[in-house]
């Protein structure tokens, strides 16, 4: 296996964020989204939006994964933002190029997350997954996610409407 490297991204890093985010929900997404918005997806609209978020204090956090040196994945995690206990943090996105799947960096990538969000007297984490996206699904489960039995539609993201269900995990 290769080795994995993590840190917190840069605002230099917001072009190859935009790149993956792209890639991966591409990727990810086929047949759950419609085709015409993963299409459209733009990376110069992506990376002035990952370039905004980089350079602005936030309680969020951005990590980035590396594979000989090359950026394969980020996550981005903070405080809920469901209406829940100061206890339980969220994982708000996590993407790995598909080219880098099953390399171990999204899990990296969540276990970094986890850590940090102990460190800040965290105890539960919890995501959101579309509920048709079997395959972020399994790598939920084995990562020690469970269904909470919240579930959503999400309108918002990419301004129409799909459904998601949030899983939940103790991490301390």
């Amino acid at each position: 296996m290769a080795e994995i490297t993590l840190r917190n991204a840069k605002p230099d890093d917001a072009r190859s964020i935009a790149e993956i985010h792209i890639a991966a929900w591409r990727a990810a997404y086929r047949g759950l989204m419609p085709d015409d918005f993963l299409a459209a997806l733009n990376v110069d609209e992506r990376t002035e939006m990952w370039s905004s978020m980089l350079s602005r204090p936030s309680p969020s956090q951005l990590a980035v994964s590396e594979i000989d040196r090359a950026l394969v994945g980020f996550c981005s995690y903070g405080p809920t933002r469901d209406d829940e206990s100061p206890d339980l943090a969220e994982i708000y996105a996590l993407n790995v190029h598909p080219d880098r799947w099953s390399q171990g960096a999204g899990r990296a990538l969540c276990e970094h997350a986890y850590r940090e969000a102990a460190t800040r007297g965290h105890t539960l984490v919890s995501l959101w997954v579309m509920s048709g996206n079997a395959r972020a699904r399994r790598f939920y489960e084995r990562l020690g996610y469970a269904v909470d039995g919240a579930s959503r539609s999400n309108s918002q993201l990419i301004g129409r409407p799909f459904d998601e269900v949030r899983y939940r995990k103790v991490i301390a």
